[in-house]
């Protein structure tokens, strides 16, 4: 069937006129000696589930068109949608073997793989788009011992990328599944990577994968330094919001990472943005409005020489960088870590002395902090601040597990350990950090370590705020990590150090040494 599709496009193309041509060619924003592409990162709420599902499919079709024919669109290189806002396990497609090279373009077809590989012949770009696939037994590899009904379909949550030209050029299909009843996994995590005429070559992960060894950690490895990342993420305070993590996850590999989030604020799930490595955040949106917007980002390449992103940036006007604040961020929905397993220390914030020192352990596991502080006594006290200390397995809502080391300042709404973690809605900026130190003694091998830091509209501090050091000690396989707070800040919910220790994993997070 899709070999069909291949003859057709071709026939198809010889039909384009001259004025499309053109617009083809220019459909390249970069070039392989630029230091840096243009990506669209797109935040898109999808239709509620109470309509006919081709209906709702074709809906979120014809939105995903229009966004692609935009004038922001016009700007990038590479588009990149968020997870399942497209169609659904009960209307899955069908999608070509990338190993094929095939062009699945048929013109006035209703097929949406179709559709969608002339969309990007159309438009010319690249474009990274998460859909429900069915396949069968037959796709599946031959090392596979896994039984398998032939009389079945198979469902998978896969990002599928189509080049320039439309062709069906790499394919993930989702290993660490979150809330997703009905979807298979592969047998063995897939290491998908793509090249692009830019000069630049992109993994492929998607959501729940962020915190784990396959593919994503194994990706790094491989020196990957680029990041597709289809997202819908499930915010957790104090530590795992969406831009948050994005951004700790993105400077602790050193790594750039471009994130499209599925925006539907009573799951929780908001967050858009592209962060660069050890930079921080070029774009970051998180919000609790109704959504459906394109932003073209321009992203500094980094350089073979020393894994650094450049820092000149051409062309800047039309695209869009900061830190976006949100809307109604309090009809987002999140989740709550678990702040009763934590060993805390509070703040009184009407003690005389406003200096922290303090050593917090959670077992043998323990945190060094300096605080120095003020507080605006004409403000009313809105929240308190808990010094915190965690070393152990912790559970995501029963789907897997997770070994994580925290040390970490943390926002609670009272003084109970109930309230912390808490979103924090209301902060008079009564309370302020002029000096944060946070150290601490973390496992090097196999560990993930990152800054974690949150304020009052949910994302990171800029990395200019903070200085992060880890100085590794391979002879008894510990690291001694600190961050310090560079300014004073009154508006911060979280400022910590986050670990995922990932046992038997041979890995060490990229040189981070003190001047």
């Amino acid at each position: 069937m899709f070999i069909k599709y291949l003859t057709v496009v071709l026939g198809f193309q010889c039909f384009i006129s001259a004025e499309a041509l053109v617009s083809l060619r220019h459909g390249q924003q970069s070039r392989i000696t630029d230091d840096s592409y243009v990506v669209g990162v797109v935040e898109f709420r999808a239709e509620l589930d109470n309509m006919p599902i081709a209906t709702r499919t074709g809906i979120h079709l014809e939105a995903y068109k229009e966004l692609m024919r935009s004038d922001e669109a016009k700007l990038t290189d590479i588009v990149v949608f968020p997870e399942l806002t497209l169609n659904s396990l009960e209307d899955p497609v069908t999608v070509p073997n990338p190993d094929d090279s095939i062009i699945p373009c048929e013109p006035d077809s209703p097929d949406l793989i179709s559709q969608l590989s002339c969309l990007a012949i159309e438009v010319g770009k690249y474009i990274v788009i998460n859909l429900s696939e069915t396949s069968d037994c037959d796709s599946l590899p031959a090392n596979d011992p896994r039984p398998c009904d032939p009389t079945a379909d198979l469902r998978f949550n896969t990002n599928v990328v189509f080049d320039r030209n439309g062709t069906v050029i790499a394919r993930y299909r989702k290993f660490n599944l979150f809330q997703e009843p009905g979807t298979n996994v592969t047998y063995l995590p897939e290491l998908v990577t793509f090249d692009t005429d830019f000069g630049v070559r992109f993994g492929v992960m998607t959501c729940f994968d962020l915190l784990f060894v396959d593919p994503t950690l194994q990706l790094v490895k491989l020196g990957v330094k680029d990041f597709v990342f289809p997202a819908w993420w499930v915010s957790e305070p104090p530590f795992l919001t969406s831009v948050q993590i994005f951004e700790s996850w993105a400077y602790g590999n050193n790594v750039n990472l471009i994130v499209s989030g599925t925006n539907k604020n009573l799951a929780g799930s908001t967050g858009t943005g592209v962060f660069n490595g050890r930079n921080g955040a070029v774009f970051s949106l998180i919000t609790g409005e109704a959504t459906r917007k394109i932003f073209p980002v321009r992203v500094p390449k980094f350089q073979d020489i020393d894994n650094s992103p450049t820092v000149s940036l051409q062309n800047q006007s039309e695209t869009v960088s900061g830190r976006y604040e949100g809307n109604l961020l309090n009809e987002i929905h999140m989740g709550t870590d678990f702040p009763e397993r934590f060993t805390t220390v509070l703040i009184y914030p009407e003690q005389t002395i406003k200096v922290f020192n303090r050593t917090v352990c959670n077992g043998d596991f323990c945190c060094d902090f300096f605080i120095d502080f003020e507080t605006d006594s004409m403000q009313n006290v809105s929240h308190l601040y808990r010094l915190s200390a965690f070393d152990g397995v912790r559970t995501f809502q029963g789907y897997a597990d997770a070994h994580v080391s925290i040390c970490g300042v943390i926002t609670c709404l009272d003084e109970t350990l109930s309230s912390c973690g808490l979103p924090n809605y209301g902060n008079s900026n009564y309370f302020k950090f002029n000096e944060v130190s946070i150290s601490g003694s973390f496992i090097a091998n196999g560990t993930l370590v990152m800054p974690s830091s949150l304020d009052d509209q949910f994302h990171s501090l800029d990395a200019k705020h903070y200085q992060f050091y880890s100085t590794v000690n391979y002879t008894n396989d510990r690291q001694l990590v600190q961050l310090t707070l560079n300014s004073s800040i009154s508006n911060v919910q979280t400022f910590g150090i986050y670990a995922f220790n990932h046992k038997d994993f041979e890995f060490y997070i990229p040189d981070a040494s003190p001047p």
